[in-house]
């Protein structure tokens, strides 16, 4: 690719982020980042770092356990986005604009470094690992959330993968969310490697409210319909219902669909 290739899909990808309301989507899993921030045993006065940050949901959580966190996107409008909540909560979290392929700090600038349904969609996956356990200290820990490929997100990636293929295409992100991938990616980087498959659910009062609320919130679904002509908004809007109400767990009246992820704790 050339540089101006490499601009333009950088651009793409913001725009994609930037597109419906990330902090409303955020806001779905806010407790994963708890769970995490618990798993990896952060305490007061940890460096931590918090890889494409999104609207915040793991730097806050970090800094609500007295650590001194930096939380890094990619895309200026989340940044913005979690600024706004830390300054709510009153927290205190340097929030940056940056790209977790080329992280701007130090080489083992941070005890910690989390990424929660972020990282995990960077185009080159090998240099993001190298970059996550480069800035990271000698026996510091590595915390992720990645959603896997045969659960309900990871269903929904590939519709969108389907109905709006990225260009240039880019590996699958929700290939971190398997073992054998996450030590690959990480392995060489890392001594230790623990995974634990968990399960995050989501509530909505109906199938098309919860079709509604990601088409007009989440950015790569929002893009997706974006693209498409109205036969193939109703062809995605098909194909979302479709997989919600074979996840369904609740019935007719309601919506309860779990969603798996595999949560990752390294140590260098």
């Amino acid at each position: 690719m050339t540089a101006e290739s490499n601009r333009s899909a950088d651009t793409g990808r913001q725009q994609t982020w930037a597109s419906g309301d990330y902090a409303r989507i955020g806001n779905l899993w806010i407790l994963v980042s708890e769970s995490l921030c618990e798993s990896v045993g952060i305490v007061p006065g940890r460096r931590v770092l918090d890889v494409a940050s999104g609207s915040g949901n793991a730097a806050l959580a970090a800094a609500r356990r007295m650590a001194v966190v930096t939380g890094l996107d990619f895309v200026p409008e989340l940044v913005q986005q979690a600024k706004v909540r830390a300054a709510a909560d009153r927290l205190e979290v340097t929030f940056e604009v940056g790209d977790a392929e080329r992280l701007p700090y130090a080489d083992a600038s941070f005890d910690t470094v989390l990424s929660v349904f972020g990282v995990m969609f960077v185009p080159d996956q090998q240099r993001a690992a190298h970059e996550l356990a480069r800035v990271l200290r000698p026996g510091g820990r590595i915390g992720l959330a990645n959603w896997t490929p045969d659960g309900f997100m990871g269903q929904v990636f590939g519709l969108v993968r389907e109905y709006a293929p990225s260009a240039p295409a880019t590996p699958s992100p929700t290939e971190w969310g398997t073992e054998p991938h996450i030590h690959r990616l990480l392995g060489r980087h890392v001594t230790s490697i623990d995974t634990a498959e968990r399960h995050w659910t989501f509530r909505f009062a109906s199938t098309n409210a919860f079709v509604e609320y990601f088409r007009n919130n989440f950015g790569p679904v929002n893009r997706a319909f974006s693209l498409l002509d109205m036969g193939g908004q109703r062809a995605l809007t098909a194909d979302f219902t479709e997989v919600i109400n074979n996840a369904n767990e609740s019935g007719a009246d309601t919506v309860v669909v779990r969603s798996r992820y595999l949560e990752v704790v390294a140590i260098r």
